[in-house]
Parts: C-alpha cells; structure tokens; sequence
C-alpha cells in the first residue's frame, strides 16, 4: 500500500495472480486474491480463491493452497528470480550453503527425506510415567523452543548482517560515484576549497613580500647601484677627507708652543736647543700623520657634516651588501606566485556554484553517515552472532542431555528408537542420492563456467561437500618433499582442505593406499628409500584450493549463473526464469558467450529484465528469434506510475 493510495477518499489495494493448472484431463482457471483496505485507522485484509465456479470456500481454498505447494515447494520461489545486481553478497553470506542445500533438496524432490528427518528429531514420544517424565519433557520443550528461538535470532542476525554489510558496500560505492562525477564536472569540496584558499594566501604573501623587495629597492638603492662604479670613488673621497680632517684637527692642537713648554718641563735639553728640537720634533710629527703627500693641495669635495657621513656610509653599506641574483629571484618568485595565483582563482570561477556545491555536501554527508552507521553497527552484530553461535552447542547439548534422559524415562521407547533410526536412514538416503547430483551439478557448472569464461586453467576442479559448501581448485604440481612438508605444518585435515576430496583420493591412490591415517607414513617411507639417479623428485599433478573470495565481481556472477543452470539442469525441473540487470557485474569480454548460453539454455520460459545499456544491439540480435514478447517499463516521476506497453528500446535510447 504506497503513498498515493491514501489520496482517495476510499484507500483500497489489491493485487492477483491466475494460475491454469490441470484438473481431471482438463484446465482449471484459478484466481488468487489479495486485498487490503484502510478504515478506522486500521489495515483489513481479503483474501480469496475462485475457479471456474465462482469463489472457492475456506474449506476448499486451504486445500487448493496446499495442493499449490505441493506442486511449487515454497523454496523454489527463490530460483525463480535472479538479481545481478545483488550477486557480491551472495558467497559473503555464511549461510549460503543451506540456500544451497535446500535448493538442491527442493529442485530434486529430496526435501521429502529432509521433512521427515527434521522430523524424527525433533520427536519425543507422547506417553507419560510419571511426574519425573512429565519434568523431563516440559525442561526438554522448553530448551528446544530455547534452541528453535536461538537458531532464528542467528538467521535473522546474519540477514541482518548481510544487509547491512550490502548497505555499506552499496553506500561506498555511490559515494565513490557521486565523487567521481563531482571532480567531472568541476565541483569542489570544503576541504578542496579550503586548501585552495590557503594556497592563494600563501602565493599573495610571496607576491607582497617580493613586492616590497622590489619597492625597497627602486625606491631605495637603485639609483645608486646604477652609478655605483662613482660610489666606489665617493667612499674612497670620504675616507680621505676623513683622515685629513682628523689629520687638521691633531696638527691644530700640537703647536711648537706646546713642544717647547715640554721639553723645558723635562730639564733634560739645554735651553738654546729647545727651540729648534721643539720645531723638528713638530714636523716630524706632522709629516708623520699626514695622509697626503701633498695637504696644502688637497681639496675636501663633499666637506659633509658627521650626521651626512653616516648617512652616506649606510647607502654605501647598503650598496656593498647587495646582491643582483636577490632581485632576479624576486621578480622571478613574485612572477611565479602571480601565475599560481591567477590559476588556482580560475579553478575557483570555473567550478560549481555553491548551491550545487551544498546539494553535493549534503548528499556526500548522508552517505558517510551511513557508511558510519553501517560501520558501528556491524561489528556489534558480529559480536552477538559470535556469541549466539558459542551459546548454541551448550544450549544442543541440554537438549540432547534431556533428550536421552527422557529416553532413559520412558517406558515405551519403540517410537523412538524407530524416528532415531529413520532419521539416520534418512540422513544416509540424502547423502547418497545427492553424491550423484553432486557431481552433475559440479560438472555442469564448470562446463558452463569455461563455456562463458573460456577460461579453462582458472578452475580445474569444482566439489560439493557433505554441508554443502562449494569448494573450488585448480592444477598444481607437488613433490612428494612439499606435501609430506604441508602434512607436517598444517596436519593430514589441512591437507585434505588443499588437495580437495578428489587430489586426496589420486594421492592415495598414488601411494596404493586407502587409509587417510596411513598417508603420511607412505610419503615418509618414499622420501627415505625412493630417490632418482638425478636427485629430482617425481612431481605429481594435484590440485589447489581457490577461495571464492578471490574471484572477481563479473566471475562470481558467473559461476552462480553457471552453479543456477547445473542445478536446474541436474534436477530436471522446467521451471520459469526471472533475471534482473543482467550484466550488472558483467564485462564484455562475457556477455557474449552469456547471452548466448545461458538465455536460451536455462528454461523454457525466461524473463530478462534489461536497462537500454545492457541487452541492446548484438546482444539482443543474438536472441531475437527466441523472443517471444517484449515491453518498455516507463516510469513517470510526476505521477508516480510506471506505464507498460509492447515495444523495447529504441536506438536512441
């Protein structure tokens, strides 16, 4: 019941399926119905079957539905329908080999054997003896619905899991999607703008820094530097002038007066010799500290006051300290800062406008709040299963702890034992008629798989274990030395896990053994008396175990496409076939073989559900033939309905 089916005055719903089935060697038309209807407040819901008659009563309408299942068993609904879309989280589900299981049960007609053993287990017999029985057996329904409850939860939890692990990969992906076309069309994020903002800052800093370095220097020392071949002479004129001033000065406090006065003060020169040492000790001393050869010719030029010296020697400081590559690196940086500049404000004006840029945030922020969410949630759920999955064997084991305690209680233990027996019988019938399905369905599989892939060294080897889980190898060769070296570390069981049923058994068989016990003896003994005369080992051709993990999006879907086909095939059942985006996970290289293998080959009835992108062009050539109908679902976002009418894609789209 969707939204607009609450815009009426009367909300009604309702949905039918006619089946034709053939009654008394002729057809019977039967209708199914299904109806809902709103009022108070509350849900009502109608359902009906009618044949040829008219309406079918209760009675009669219970027995036509279980007749229904007896001819479709619930569990092969889900063959019916194959999504492409949702295939990377079908071997990440841990329970995939009961789909398995139950598939190939149901397909095959042995879900029979599996009713009646589920059966005979959970039997206990009805008579009672005594209070003590009647304790036993109440503790016993008690942990079995205990158990049934737990196995439940852990189901539900896994689907839960896997859903939410689905929703994470789902969320990524149209993360990594909204991303990618996001940079394609030019927009940029908060931290990209951010960052870019810094960038601008940081050039406009280096263009003002250099700037001013430039300014300081044309404004400054430039006209000096141009002249500065004459500042060399300047400072040199102004160190003479300098110590011909000093030179002045000293000559002007030193006078033959003073001369005199001291040498009289010594008492050591006779006084008619004072006078005239007096006067050459003066022109000693003069022609001593004069700085020219000439003074009476010298010419002070600038003659600048002290505060005009000092001013002219910091511009001449200057001069000496200056360096021409500074101001080349300069003009160069601020050049360089300019031309970033300029390029990352273009990439500002060119990208998205900031409403779009919002719609972009808010759409990237749910999304990794989802992821996030996702992310919480499913270790916690890990947790829990990991705890379900302990608590299980303990709360088992009560169970089979008072189970054969009310065995023990029981006066009257035919039943039992006989359920006991046939639930063993059951489990040895089921084991046996599947090891023949086994290995059509993995030969089939591979078949199909390499008919696809044409890949015939990836998987040489497919099996099916007793739990059902799917086991694939490949080709490899070992020396006696490796294998015996694999048993010793990993154990004869880890072995067994590597080579596979099929590689233990050749290996055996090799060794003409038939006890897995004895296996490790036999390659021990070979590697002590069995050598050749070149020193090489025998390498024997085995086989590898693959995870499935390691298989790519696009193969998974092929081997459950394939392992789908090997079932159906195997169990003879002709039944209809619905596949959703079919090449969802599939690449070119695949379609082809696909298409024309697999459409026509796994039903007789085959339902292709197709975006204009996938089942187009030569790939709908190859089946067209085969086409029985087509129609084009069109969905109108306005009203909200999805119209269906025959035709198909056109080749504009």
């Amino acid at each position: 019941m969707n939204h607009d089916a609450f815009t009426g005055a009367e909300v009604k719903t309702y949905v039918e399926v006619e089946l034709i089935l053939p009654v008394n060697q002729n057809y019977m038309t039967y209708t199914i119905h299904r109806e809902w209807n709103y009022t108070d407040h509350r849900v009502r819901e109608l359902y009906w079957v009618s044949d040829n008659m008219g309406r079918l009563p209760d009675r009669e309408r219970d027995y036509f539905q279980n007749y229904l299942f007896t001819i479709i068993p619930p569990n092969m609904f889900e063959f019916f329908f194959f999504d492409g879309e949702e295939i990377s989280g079908f071997f990440s589900d841990s329970a995939y080999n009961s789909y398995i299981k139950n598939a190939v049960l149901t397909l095959c007609g042995y879900d029979t054997f599996e009713t009646i053993k589920k059966f005979c287990d959970t039997y206990v017999g009805k008579e009672t003896s005594g209070g003590e029985y009647d304790h036993v057996l109440e503790q016993l329904r008690q942990k079995e619905r205990a158990l049934e409850q737990l196995d439940s939860d852990i189901e539900d939890l896994k689907d839960t899991l896997q859903k939410l692990e689905h929703r994470r990969t789902s969320a990524k992906d149209e993360k990594e999607n909204l991303e990618a076309q996001f940079k394609k069309s030019g927009g940029l994020t908060k931290k990209e703008r951010d960052e870019l903002n810094s960038k601008m800052r940081q050039f406009d800093r280096v263009k003002n820094e250099c700037s001013k370095q430039i300014r300081d220097y044309v404004e400054g020392i430039m006209p000096f530097y141009i002249a500065f071949d004459l500042s060399q002479a300047v400072s040199e004129q102004l160190l003479r002038e300098e110590h011909m001033r000093q030179y002045l000065v000293s000559t002007q406090q030193l006078s033959v007066l003073m001369l005199k006065d001291a040498i009289s003060a010594t008492n050591m020169v006779a006084a008619d010799r004072i006078d005239s040492l007096s006067h050459c000790i003066y022109e000693s001393i003069s022609t001593t500290l004069c700085p020219e050869k000439d003074p009476d010719k010298f010419q002070f030029i600038h003659d600048l006051s002290n505060e005009q010296r000092k001013q002219v020697s910091a511009v001449l400081g200057q001069l000496d300290n200056f360096r021409p590559h500074d101001m080349i690196r300069a003009i160069h940086l601020k050049k360089d800062a300019a031309e970033k500049y300029e390029k990352v404000s273009r990439q500002f004006r060119e990208s998205l406008p900031s409403v779009d840029v919002n719609v972009f945030l808010k759409k990237f922020s749910d999304l990794s709040k989802e992821i996030t969410e996702c992310d919480n949630a499913i270790p916690a759920a890990k947790k829990q299963l990991d705890k379900w999955n302990a608590d299980k064997p303990l709360l088992k084991k009560e169970v089979d702890a008072l189970r054969a305690q009310l065995q023990a209680e029981a006066k009257n233990q035919t039943a039992y034992l006989y359920t006991t027996r046939i639930s063993s019988m059951m489990d040895a019938l089921i084991s046996d008629v599947v090891q023949e399905k086994f290995k059509q369905i993995e030969q089939l599989t591979l078949q199909m798989f390499h008919d696809i892939t044409h890949k015939e060294n990836f998987i040489d080897l497919m099996e099916l274990d007793h739990s059902f889980n799917i086991l694939i190898y490949k080709k490899q060769l070992y020396t006696i030395s490796e294998l015996y070296a694999l048993a010793e570390n990993v154990g004869i069981g880890g072995l067994q896990e590597r080579l596979g049923n099929t590689g233990m058994q050749n290996l055996m068989d090799w060794f003409h053994i038939t006890s897995v016990k004895s296996l490790r003896k036999s390659m021990k003994v070979y590697l002590t008396t069995e050598t050749r005369a070149d020193g090489r080992e025998q390498a024997l051709s085995l086989y590898k175990n693959v995870e499935l993990s390691q298989l790519s999006k696009g193969e998974k879907q092929v081997f459950l496409l394939s392992l789908y086909w090997a079932i159906i095939k195997s169990s003879g059942q002709n039944i209809p076939f619905i596949i959703d985006t079919p090449f969802a996970r599939i690449d070119t290289e695949h379609r082809e073989q696909l298409t024309k293998l697999f459409f026509t080959g796994i039903s007789d009835q085959v339902i292709i559900l197709s975006t204009d992108e996938e089942v187009v062009g030569a790939y709908r050539d190859m089946i067209h033939s085969r086409v029985a109908h087509e129609f084009l679902l069109s969905n109108d976002e306005i009203t909200g309905y999805t119209s269906v009418a025959p035709g198909y894609f056109t080749k504009g789209g």
